[in-house]
């Protein structure tokens, strides 16, 4: 089995998301390119922008120098830019199998994606009006708006997915009978069923499920709750439940939770937003009862206190002796936990675990019945949507497999990238975390509208420049002369003599590309913005200008992490080239251009001290220099080349062209095709 050291925000991500990928396609400009990555395995980009649990972000090593890149946001942005752009290809071929896919949740309709884009006919069963799910009736617009859910999922659809919405399980369609006209079936009915506390009364009017009450303001069904609401539990249907409360008009909401804030499932981030709405939270308290003449109007808790740690690995809340307390309700909701309605399921003959979860044979999801593949939250119990899609998208390939005949794939053992050296972290240059902005709470509270309204576009390159391109360092090739140049120049102190090659270590290395820039048997290659892609750059933005057959053809080079929005400078003479850091660009870059006629070429040098590589402009100095001294040589003249800092530098340079005139190559010739 194969080893690849994968980025740790990569390795972490349930679908293994190139994340490292589409955020650098964002931070130099390409959003569309960005969007194909994530797409390349995720159907829901826009879903998952707004409330995936961003295991990815805990991950991030940029974390260890300030605050983890934005990774959540950024994604949002790209999928906000490109609401148009159409990336579901047509299926690979017309095969013969139908799959009937029970549940319109994220694992059924990623599974429902997946198997399209095979070929396979796929039709899916729902038992409510809408597809999409707890996507679609279970979390509020203010975070997840309606028509986005309904936007990624008509894309599935599109590529031939039949729906079937309003066909109950028992009632319409039975597995038995679904066996008879399709090859495989796919259970993803998901996990709704609100687990109710031990408590006396709690039967009493007036108390209702997190999910049931979400799901009744989604249709407009909207319950009599009164003045005083109590929601007990601490995850993020808790949470949405009582934000949905304090919109309806609710005066006093209060939510309880039996561990504390560092346990709490919704976060701490969701939290702060949840008080900023006047909502209360009291943390170590557990229900003992509920009392009401026939509807609840008053709710007793216990104080709790932590213990040892339990099964899920958090520590136990334990009741602390008499310490009882009562709060007045006119409603109370229960998000404490959800389970499969494992009833029809089992009378379906599939077995089922001690939890009412399915059971199944492993990753694959495969149950006890043959054809019949189960996975998603009546598998696992609730998880998240990534997680969701995660399952969903293993089963699709399962079932694949079980139609063809063949083994899963071996699948490649993933381990990330190591946390960074101190040594490295501390010459690191900060760069603040991109604040997303947001409605003021005294606004939002009166009405459902989205709450958090993304980036702009200058935050987004800002963002995405935070990354520190995890892996996408040097590589040496077999061509190293081990001249130990790069152990010398590298700002980060990474290469080391080794036994034939120099050694890199990929988990340390900062992808500057000093080190490529300065190789003399050009031996180090780079995972990003490598010489292939800075000729390419150079050709495409050499043709546009023969387009537009300027008099004087002047090419410029400019950082992108000192000018994120584009040119620091706006002239019509010059033709940009943003590039990660000035200091990479090599003397070879400079004089590439002179071949095809460019006239003159410019760097713009960052501000002193201001180089996020902190040795880059050393370099680009060094390299400017050896590139005039070959203009020089040939003829061409080292006036041609020079660095930038300001207007006025241009204007000076552009002006020495009147005695310079243009590239002797072209022979008197404008530039042109």
């Amino acid at each position: 089995m194969s080893i690849s050291a994968m980025p740790p925000c990569q390795a972490a991500c349930p679908i293994h998301t190139d994340v490292r990928g589409y955020v650098f396609a964002i931070a130099v400009g390409d959003v569309e390119d960005a969007i194909k990555i994530i797409r390349q395995v995720n159907p829901f980009p826009s879903v998952c922008g707004r409330i995936c649990t961003r295991p990815c972000e805990k991950k991030c090593r940029r974390g260890q120098v300030d605050e983890p890149v934005s990774i959540r946001a950024l994604k949002r942005f790209a999928a906000d830019q490109i609401k148009e752009l159409v990336f579901a290809g047509k299926p690979v071929q017309n095969r013969p199998e139908k799959i009937a896919i029970i549940g319109s949740g994220p694992a059924g309709l990623t599974a429902a994606h997946d198997l399209a884009i095979l070929g396979y006919k796929v039709t899916v069963f729902e038992a409510q009006k809408v597809l999409g799910g707890m996507l679609s009736e279970g979390i509020p617009e203010y975070r997840l708006p309606k028509d986005l859910v309904k936007a990624e999922i008509d894309r599935i659809i599109a590529l031939g997915v039949e729906p079937r919405t309003g066909v109950l399980l028992g009632k319409d369609i039975t597995i038995e009978g679904l066996l008879k006209d399709f090859q495989a079936v796919f259970i993803a009915v998901g996990s709704q069923k609100s687990i109710v506390p031990k408590c006396h009364g709690s039967d009493l009017k007036g108390i209702i499920s997190g999910v049931e009450f979400l799901k009744q303001v989604s249709r407009k069904q909207i319950p009599n709750l009164g003045k005083k609401v109590a929601v007990i539990g601490g995850g993020h249907t808790a949470l949405d439940a009582a934000r949905t409360c304090i919109r309806l008009g609710c005066d006093e909401v209060t939510v309880l939770y039996r561990r504390t804030l560092e346990e709490m499932p919704a976060g701490k981030e969701e939290v702060e937003e949840a008080e900023k709405e006047g909502i209360k939270l009291r943390y170590l308290s557990a229900p003992v009862s509920f009392s009401g003449n026939g509807k609840v109007t008053r709710a007793r808790f216990v104080q709790m206190q932590l213990g040892e740690p339990d099964a899920s690995g958090r520590r136990r809340p334990v009741p602390i002796e008499n310490s009882e307390f009562d709060i007045e309700a006119d409603s109370v909701i229960l998000a404490i936990g959800y389970t499969p309605d494992s009833g029809l399921l089992e009378e379906s003959g599939l077995e089922l675990k001690r939890n009412g979860t399915l059971s199944v044979k492993d990753e694959t999801g495969i149950t006890n019945i043959a054809g019949v593949f189960a996975a998603g939250d009546v598998v696992s119990g609730p998880q998240s949507v990534i997680e969701a899609i995660a399952s969903g998208r293993r089963v699709a390939e399962a079932i694949h497999c079980f139609f063809r005949n063949k083994s899963p794939k071996e699948k490649a053992g993933i381990i990330a990238l190591e946390p960074l050296d101190e040594s490295i972290t501390n010459l690191i240059s900060k760069a603040e975390r991109q604040k997303m902005f947001s409605l003021p709470a005294e606004d939002r509270i009166r009405h459902f509208e989205e709450i958090d309204l993304g980036f702009s576009k200058e935050q987004a390159l800002k963002e995405a420049q935070r990354c520190l391109n995890c892996g996408a360092g040097a590589h040496i090739g077999e061509n190293c002369a081990s001249c130990l140049n790069c152990v010398r120049i590298c700002p980060y102190d990474v290469p080391s003599p080794g036994k034939e090659l120099v050694a890199v270590d990929i988990n340390r290395c900062q992808a500057c590309g000093i080190c490529a820039s300065e190789c003399p048997a050009s031996a180090i290659t780079l995972g990003i913005d490598t010489m292939q892609d800075s000729r390419a750059e150079i050709d495409k933005i050499v043709d546009k200008a023969r387009q537009e057959s300027p008099e004087i053809l002047i090419l410029g080079f400019y950082c992108r992490y000192r000018s994120p929005l584009g040119p620091p400078l706006d002239r019509d003479e010059v033709y940009w080239i943003g590039k990660c850091c000035t200091g990479r660009i090599d003397t070879a870059d400079l004089l590439y251009p002179f071949e095809f006629g460019v006239d003159g070429a410019v760097v713009h040098i960052c501000e002193k001290d201001a180089c996020r590589h902190r040795e880059g402009n050393k370099y680009l100095r060094k390299h400017v220099k050896e590139a005039k001294k070959i203009l020089d040589i040939t003829g061409f003249n080292a006036g041609r080349l020079t660095v930038i800092t300001d207007e006025e530098d241009i204007s000076g340079f552009i002006n020495t062209f009147d005695e310079l005139g243009i590239n002797p190559l072209r022979k008197g010739k404008k530039v042109k095709l």
